[in-house]
């Protein structure tokens, strides 16, 4: 989706307030053409900023555009590996989230895939991909999310029978399962559980071992855990004690 010098300035702007062409151009080594041009492609998908003579990043919050550019690569390597357990021709359903709307432009590569899904944003993220079917849930639209949430989203879930679901979640820990920060979004996803017959948590190294405010399900409800390479042997073991299988990316 990026190169490595645009994978560069989302870098920088984890750690800066402010970053100028001129400063990207001798970092970068490239000339303020290319730079500007990189800027406006980023800025057209939500990365940042452009302010005269340089950029910011997008105000930060509980936004998925915002979201998405912290760990981007870890989370990028992730949504690849949840893709290589998806056919060709295969109905999925994928929840909300940063690294579910990533999966989402993988599977585009693919032929015939059909997406269900809550999230409007992942919706809109995949809109120039036409190889993709997307199924969009009914249901009561949280602002912040950009989802659907409630009983018309458990209504339409009730239409479909899948193989897999892919989920992220605020935090997963052998003790108190998966967890999120919103209610409706874990009360969807339990939708969802009784839909598909496999559960598959993307998340990064960092969340797991956390605990969120509302629980979702227990691991034993876990079938996959996808995660970066930052995760440790003993979480490693914790997760595989409980039954999960564990994919590192």
């Amino acid at each position: 989706m990026f190169n490595a010098r645009q994978l560069a300035i989302i870098d920088l702007l984890q750690t800066q307030d402010k970053v100028t062409v001129t400063e990207l151009t001798d970092k970068l080594g490239v000339s303020l053409v290319t730079i500007r041009q990189d800027l406006k492609k980023l800025e057209e998908r939500g990365v940042l900023k452009r302010t005269h003579g340089g950029a910011v990043p997008v105000v930060t919050g509980y936004d998925i555009s915002t979201r998405m550019w912290n760990h981007y690569e870890d989370k990028l390597r992730i949504a690849q590996a949840a893709a290589s357990l998806v056919s060709d021709g295969e109905t999925v359903i994928v929840e909300t989230g940063s690294t579910c709307s990533l999966l989402a432009r993988e599977l585009a590569a693919k032929r015939g895939v059909t997406i269900i899904t809550n999230s409007v944003f992942l919706t809109n993220f995949v809109r120039d991909c036409p190889s993709l079917e997307v199924v969009l849930l009914g249901g009561s639209f949280q602002h912040d999310a950009e989802t659907n949430v409630g009983p018309l989203t458990k209504l339409c879930l009730s239409q479909f029978s899948v193989d897999k679901c892919f989920i992220g979640t605020d935090a997963i820990s052998p003790d108190k399962g998966v967890s999120t920060i919103n209610l409706f979004r874990a009360e969807v996803v339990r939708y969802m559980a009784e839909t598909a017959s496999k559960m598959i948590v993307l998340t990064t190294s960092d969340k797991v071992g956390g605990c969120a405010t509302a629980a979702v399900f227990p691991l034993s409800c876990v079938h996959t855990v996808i995660t970066d390479r930052g995760l440790t042997q003993p979480q490693e073991q914790l997760l595989r004690a409980s039954g999960v299988r564990v994919m590192k990316a």
